[in-house]
């Protein structure tokens, strides 16, 4: 992948990614979702050391604001960091804290290039997390889209890729779109003004945050988007979620300014 998350963990966005998919993953496994899959998962947590980028993100919105502490992702940071803000969770551990706060064994099927982050979920997953979740060494945009081939179960896609190459964008868009055809849902992260951002051809909605609107240090990136995309295939309310995601983006810009 040639991408090391680790000094960007926690930054300002992946706390726009990490609030919507939270609130996105919750709310599908009530509709009865069970199964996640992530392209380019990284480390399962990350420890956050001075002068990181987390500091204006996650950093900013620590002690966690009151009108933010119920959603999920929040919810889940308080849980992990009692004693103070050290610990940040990847994507994965978001969702699959999500599952166990719910009661089940959420089945999983993880992807990175990266034998440092294969070594990492292989200790994570030692702890007990157990065998419905698979960490497989490899391109994640080849072998999620076989995934999707081969399971035709509802399920919650999260697209992250750090567009290190040139021809990731169009990846992003076919996986989007097979993932989509096969009656999942689909969410992808995207910079907001380095590329246009993509315009799937199915049902979608996007949720952007202007990092300055929303006082928080963007490292040199103007915003964030995630994009949901769903067909009329897909079960549960989609139409339903992206409505209360529609008011996540609303509340969030310029919440750093009302703390």
């Amino acid at each position: 992948m040639g991408y090391d998350h680790r000094r960007h963990a926690g930054n300002a966005g992946d706390v726009w990614k990490h609030l919507i998919l939270a609130e996105a993953a919750d709310r599908l496994f009530e509709a009865g979702f069970r199964i996640y899959v992530e392209s380019h998962a990284g480390r399962p947590e990350y420890l956050l050391r001075d002068g990181g980028e987390w500091e204006g993100g996650i950093g900013k919105l620590w002690p966690i604001p009151e009108g933010l502490a119920a959603r999920p992702y929040f919810q889940i940071l308080a849980v992990l960091n009692p004693q103070g803000l050290e610990l940040y969770p990847g994507s994965a551990s978001i969702v699959l804290h999500l599952a166990r706060r719910r009661g089940f064994a959420l089945r999983s099927e993880l992807w990175d290039t990266n034998p440092e982050v294969e070594a990492a979920w292989r200790s994570h997953l030692g702890g007990g997390e157990g065998s419905q979740v698979q960490f497989r060494l490899g391109d994640g945009f080849s072998g999620a889209g076989r995934f999707i081939c081969r399971n035709r179960e509802p399920a919650l896609l999260l697209i992250d890729s750090p567009f290190t190459g040139e021809g990731d964008a169009a990846l992003v868009d076919e996986l989007m779109g097979r993932a989509v055809e096969a009656g999942w849902a689909a969410l992808s992260w995207h910079p907001v003004g380095e590329r246009p951002l993509p315009i799937p051809r199915s049902h979608h909605r996007t949720f952007s945050l202007n990092f300055n609107e929303a006082d928080l240090d963007g490292c040199g990136m103007e915003g964030a988007a995630m994009v949901l995309a769903w067909g009329d295939r897909t079960p549960g309310r989609i139409e339903d979620l992206a409505e209360v995601l529609g008011g996540i983006e609303e509340e969030f810009s310029g919440i750093g300014r009302r703390m």
